[in-house]
Order: structure tokens, then C-alpha cells, then sequence
């Protein structure tokens, strides 16, 4: 900690503690979503364990770049599932997106302590994000989109609902707790859009094709009164009769995933392979950037660079000049 830095009455008298907890109500009065500020709280909660544990002070001094690399080294130690209540310990270590996820939230509230006053320096303004490899999922292929849609019995409601639900996120992209949270009043069947409120209470509208909006309206004129009446704004209900919740998509993509075979199919592989479709059939990415709701480009360049790949590979297989050399009968030198 530099000798110049000054730490404020109001702030010696704080513990980090009382800190987070001044951080929390911070993000919700910013408009945060209530998971994230769960996240972040149990990431900060995560860290003052760390500091108990090893015989530190809950102070503002502790509050270090020093302590905090420490803390990194640490992090990269521990086992996946370390005290998880439900989930073995299997021996595998936090990956690497996690450690950098953890050091996010800890240089976000070093920037907090700074802006509000209770330090004059931004302490982790100098500490590097450790690095950490972003892999893109594989894209469902054609055929296993066809054995997916094939393995849903349509002859019954849950069967059109899940139909409606694989299609409907496959042409737009959205999370599954967009999905769930999905009204009849704020779908556009007539020009073919849904208005969606995202992360942060940010409200987009997102695209959907002529495919999905008959879908849709096959779905909710046919299928969906049958079930629960006109009186019903959710789009979409578990089979409990209650609206549709995130962890209920999840459950059904479970069961898509045993029953079509595709053992890999989760709700979000639904998202990529939207991202990864849209690109390569000539959608570019500040468009894509707008539907899937992401405040800057850098995730977006991640499905740019996977399209490029595929484009190569495109290539390869149907070369121009490599296939005019085939039927000349001269292969490559």
C-alpha cells in the first residue's frame, strides 16, 4: 500500500465485512439483478473466509494488492467442489475462468472503495486479470438439431411446449431465464419479435423468423388454452400449471438430452449455436451483439472467430481450384 494513501475516519471504523454489505445495497440501488449481486456477495463472503481463516484482520488495510495475490495463488489450489453440501469432492481444481471471475469482483470493489470515497487510490487498479482460455461450445450440427426435434412426442401438451421451446431458442438466442420469463404481451407474432427484459433490467427486442412465429401461434391457439384458458399472460408453464422458471427449461433439456441421445444439449448450447448460425449465414456482429443482449463486442468476437474456422473448413472441402485439379485428374503437387 502506497505511504501516500490516506484512509478516511469513516473508513478505519469499518470492518470489509460491514463493507460488502454497503457494496450490496450499492448494486441494487444501481439496478443490478439480484443474481448478480448473490454473485458478487459470494464471491466477496468467499474472500473474507480466506482472510479468517489465515489469521488476517477484516480491515480496510488488509485490503491489499499483496494479500489479494495471495489470495490468487490460493484460488488456483482449491479443489472444484471444496465444501459444497450436495456435490463430491472430486479433485479438480477451480478453473481458471473461475479464479479470474473471483478477481473481477475484487477489482470492481477496489473501484467501489475508491469512487465512494473510502480510499483515495484504487488498490487493485494495477492487478493484472489472470489469464484464463475461453472455449466456445461446438454448435449443434443439423443432424443433431433433427434428432432432437424427432425424439419430442408432439402428440401431447408437454411435447408441443417443449417443440416450441427448443425452436423458439434455437432462432433467438436467449437465456433460459429469458425464456421463462416470456408474456403474451410482450410477444410480436405479427412482426415477428419478443421484447425481453436482461440482465440489469435492460429491455431489447429480439428477432424471431416466419418458422418460429407459426410455431408459436400453432402453439398458443391450439395447445396452450387447452391447458390453462386465455386468462394466463406467461407464455409458457411447467407442467405443474405454474409459469415456467429457469430451472424448469433446464429439466427439459435434461430430458431431451437422454431421450434424443445428444447427451451434450443444455439450454445455453441453444445460444451458441444461434450465434454461430446467425454469423455464417451473414449476420454480422454488432446486430448479434443487440439480439443475444451483451453490453460490448468481446464475447461477440469469440463466436467471430469460430465462424472463421468453420468458413476455413468450408473451404477446404469445396475449394474452387482444388476441384477443377480433381476433375482434370492433377492432383496437388
Amino acid at each position: 500500500m502506497p505511504d501516500t494513501e490516506v484512509i478516511t475516519i469513516q473508513a478505519k471504523a469499518l470492518t470489509i465485512d460491514e463493507l460488502v454489505a454497503r457494496y450490496a445495497v450499492s448494486n441494487q440501488a444501481d439496478g443490478k439483478s439480484t443474481r448478480t449481486i448473490a454473485w458478487y456477495t459470494d464471491i466477496m463472503t468467499q474472500f473474507l473466509r480466506y482472510l479468517k481463516a489465515n489469521g488476517y484482520q477484516c480491515t480496510l488495510s488488509t485490503f491489499n494488492i499483496d494479500i489479494i495475490r495471495g489470495y490468487i495463488l490460493f484460488l488456483r489450489g482449491r479443489p472444484r467442489f471444496q465444501g459444497h453440501p450436495f456435490i463430491s469432492q472430486k479433485g479438480d481444481l477451480l478453473s481458471p475462468k473461475t479464479v479470474q471471475c473471483h478477481v473481477r469482483v475484487l477489482k470492481a470493489f477496489s473501484t467501489w472503495l475508491y469512487e465512494e470515497e473510502y480510499t483515495n487510490v484504487n488498490r487493485l487498479k494495477n492487478l493484472r486479470l489472470p489469464k484464463a482460455t475461453i472455449r466456445i461450445m461446438e454448435p449443434l450440427t443439423s443432424e443433431e438439431i433433427r434428432k432432437i426435434m424427432s425424439s419430442i412426442n408432439r402428440k401431447s401438451y408437454s411435447g408441443e411446449r417443449n417443440h416450441a421451446v427448443l425452436v423458439t431458442l434455437l432462432d433467438s438466442g436467449l437465456r433460459a431465464s429469458e425464456l421463462a420469463s416470456i408474456t403474451l404481451s410482450n410477444l410480436n407474432l405479427k412482426d415477428g419479435y419478443i421484447r425481453i427484459t436482461g440482465k440489469g433490467g435492460k429491455e431489447r427486442i429480439v428477432p424471431i423468423g416466419k418458422f418460429v412465429q407459426m410455431e408459436l401461434l400453432h402453439y398458443i391457439e391450439k395447445i396452450r388454452p387447452q391447458v390453462y384458458g386465455d386468462d394466463c399472460n406467461n407464455l409458457f408453464f411447467a407442467q405443474s400449471g405454474r409459469p415456467m422458471t429457469p430451472n424448469t427449461v433446464k429439466m427439459i433439456f435434461s430430458k431431451l438430452a437422454r431421450s434424443s441421445g445428444v447427451r451434450r444439449l443444455h439450454a445455453h448450447l441453444c445460444r451458441h449455436t444461434f450465434a454461430v448460425n446467425y454469423l455464417l449465414n451473414g449476420g454480422d456482429i454488432f446486430s448479434l451483439r443487440e439480439i443475444l443482449g451483451h453490453t460490448t463486442l468481446e464475447m461477440v468476437n469469440h463466436y467471430l472467430h469460430f465462424t472463421s474456422s468453420q468458413i476455413t473448413a468450408q473451404h477446404h472441402k469445396y475449394s474452387p481450384m482444388d476441384r477443377i485439379q480433381e476433375r482434370s485428374g492433377q492432383g496437388p503437387e
